[in-house]
């Protein structure tokens, strides 16, 4: 097999219109001799990360991801980071075409050649969902334009500005957009030339082979990539099925979709898989020279540009402090606040604290973090005590952070941050549910707009999920497909369709699936296509809770997205942006503090006191049996029937007995439940 690099190719990111899985791709793209590959989604770079990952693991499961990079070791397969971008006159018109239709788009190919095309394609892709949403991310020429450099321009599929120029007969259109391709890319634009065998296609291909010829422009062939093999078309037809809420006659997927865009049928043959070079050379016949730039292309390709760096924000101190002596005030003044007399011990503690988050450079991240509960509190906004493991710091107690005395329930610091194990710490904050946006908003106007931004997620055809969507594509009746997920026994909801119908060898599967599998040929094609499509990710979403705060703008580093919500989040997973070094904050809202607020309001209204819900202590015993009498409806933690009975057992006399509780109530600890109770109540019988 002669090699060749496969430059346009759509992962399971496109969302429902790609569905090479990138956990995959290596291995069958060495398989067919392919030496290099692009991921080019349409739109977006949401697989980036798991593409690069993927190429690492495939060429050594066992390297580090990060080392591997920064040691520039070489690649089984060479992964090339790309986007087939959306292209439109001016990114920030919104409007619709004469028959109301959205408005039409080119595709455009753009490749990173290496770190300085990566961030450029990263700001693209950003201001195309950021400025130019508007059904889909889109772009224009003066924004590729200003952001080119260090990329690899490709013409792209049929629906690029210079092939649908040709199809109208508009040679002079396509002949100026070549023209104005090769001034800003020179030597890095090149003509794409496909055979899909669709009719247009064949019409504009020797126009474009000519008009490469005529404006000294290389061709290079490509194969648009929506599915592994050739036999995953049929899956690709289920997920646009899926997208367009449409459906397929079961006895035949193989016939093409009914469904359309503007500009025709999608997809009309079952030719846009990964071929191997013979596969295209048949394709494209007497056009070796195309085929072999795809190498050319690939050769200028440095694919070791991914690092992890610290973006953490400086916070300003006031009086010309540095941030070290600033926290250091802070906290020696909450100690007195909090301890009244600083005793060695105190003192020991917060000293070996505060060297820790010096040596380790995190004292801009407390005082981050205290900046804007500093300012909920002042406004009024409720603020929880403080959870996790950042309760086991004593300098996060002395400044306001927290509310828990880390010294009086032996909480240990190194659960937060540990010099051994270098990561980043993490305080959950939560705040009044109601006016959560308003921290955020805060945060927003003190560090900048487009240096603050939420995270995205990715919602994914779980395996119920993937039945039922198959079902309803298929047409089958959604008692029949309801009946088939119903087969799924409790506590089984994460085993995978080919683990519930017995294709695991590994894992029994569920008899009754397993049987139904066997005997019922509708279910059986429903269930092997819930199997192929099941993980996908199906739609992006928002992050619950993540803030990211970055000391630059963040498209600097990642791209940006924005959701159905309008929300700008990043493009990649809180996982990937806390290992690239952003900072990820969690806000989250929480409704116990919402209800705490209205009924200290409520006091206040009737009696005209004011209380401190920490200053309140806890010794109060009638609150005790309140909860001892399970009277704890709406109370967090202790809320559900199980607890109200455990407590109405255990009938605890302090909070240490109810942190036991609340310890042991989950699965596991559960089983000495009773043992606790029996030892509360004879405390000798230990």
């Amino acid at each position: 097999m002669k090699p060749f690099a496969h430059l346009h190719v759509h992962t399971e990111y496109s969302l429902l219109d790609g569905a090479v899985r990138t956990d995959k791709m290596f291995g069958v793209c060495d398989s067919l001799g392919i030496s290099a590959v692009a991921m080019t989604d349409h739109g977006n770079m949401f697989a980036t990360i798991e593409f690069l990952k993927a190429a690492v693991k495939y060429t050594d499961p066992s390297a580090d991801f990060y080392d591997f990079i920064k040691e520039r070791r070489p690649f089984k397969v060479k992964p090339i980071v790309g986007c087939e971008v959306y292209m439109t006159h001016d990114m920030r018109l919104r409007e619709k075409g004469k028959d109301g239709a959205p408005p039409k788009l080119n595709h455009l190919v753009l490749l990173a050649k290496n770190g300085t095309g990566y961030a450029n394609l990263v700001k693209i892709v950003s201001k195309s969902f950021v400025d130019g949403l508007y059904y889909k991310p889109r772009v224009d020429f003066e924004c590729i334009k200003a952001h080119s450099e260090g990329l690899i321009c490709l013409s792209a599929c049929l629906a690029g500005v210079i092939p649908q120029a040709l199809l109208h007969n508009d040679e002079a259109t396509a002949d100026a957009w070549v023209k104005r391709f090769k001034e800003v890319f020179g030597e890095d634009f090149y003509i794409e030339i496909q055979n899909h065998d669709i009719s247009d296609q064949k019409y504009v291909l020797p126009k474009l082979i000519k008009l490469a010829a005529d404006n000294g422009v290389k061709t290079v062939a490509t194969n648009d990539a929506h599915y592994l093999r050739k036999e995953d078309a049929d899956m690709q037809k289920v997920l646009m099925a899926i997208a367009f809420h449409s459906t397929l006659e079961l006895g035949d997927t193989a016939a093409p979709l009914d469904d359309t865009y503007s500009d025709g049928k999608y997809f009309p043959t079952r030719e846009f898989y990964l071929k191997s070079y013979d596969e295209m050379a048949e394709a494209l016949p007497d056009c070796e020279d195309a085929l072999a730039t795809t190498l050319e292309i690939a050769d200028k390709i440095d694919p070791y540009f991914i690092a992890r760096d610290k973006l953490l924000p400086s916070y300003v101190a006031p009086d010309g402090m540095t941030s070290e002596q600033y926290l250091r005030k802070l906290t020696e003044d909450g100690l007195k606040q909090r301890y009244g007399e600083i005793t060695d011990e105190i003192r020991e503690r917060a000293e070996y604290e505060l060297s820790v988050v010096e040596r380790m450079k995190f004292v801009d991240y407390y005082l981050i973090v205290w900046d804007f509960i500093n300012y909920s509190e002042s406004q009024g906004i409720p603020v929880g005590p403080g959870r996790g493991s950042g309760a086991g710091s004593i300098i996060a107690y002395a400044i306001g952070i927290t509310k828990i005395d880390p010294l009086k329930y032996n909480l240990i610091f190194e659960r937060f941050l540990n010099p051994e194990r270098v990561s980043n710490p993490d305080f959950d904050v939560d705040f009044c549910v109601d006016r959560r946006g308003e921290v955020i908003d805060y945060v927003v106007r003190k560090y900048g707009k487009p240096n603050v931004s939420q995270i995205a997620t990715f919602g994914t055809m779980a395996t119920k999920a993937a039945i039922k969507d198959v079902g309803r594509v298929f047409n089958m009746e959604f008692a029949e497909v309801n009946k088939i997920t119903k087969m799924i026994p409790r506590g089984s909801e994460k085993m995978h369709v080919g683990q519930l119908i017995g294709h695991d060898p590994n894992v029994a599967g569920v008899p009754e699936l397993v049987d139904l599998y066997t005997s019922d040929a509708a279910a059986r094609r429903i269930l092997d296509m819930a199997e192929k499509i099941e993980g996908m990710p199906r739609q992006i979403g928002m992050h619950a809770a993540g803030v990211i705060i970055c000391r630059d703008p963040i498209d600097d580093h990642v791209p940006l997205a924005r959701t159905n919500e309008d929300v700008v989040v990043t493009q990649y997973d809180m996982i990937v942006d806390e290992e690239l070094g952003l900072l990820k904050m969690d806000f989250l809202g929480l409704t116990t503090l919402t209800d705490i607020k209205k009924a200290l309001d409520y006091v206040k209204q009737s009696t005209g006191k004011t209380l401190d819900f920490f200053e309140l202590g806890y010794d109060d015993k009638a609150v005790y049996e309140l909860i001892g009498g399970g009277d704890t409806e709406a109370v967090f933690q202790l809320e559900s029937g199980g607890m109200k009975g455990f407590m109405r057992e255990l009938k605890p006399t302090n909070l240490e007995e109810i942190i036991a509780g609340i310890s042991l109530y989950r699965p596991g600890p559960m089983d000495y439940i009773p043992d606790y109770i029996s030892n509360s109540r004879a405390p000798d019988k230990i």
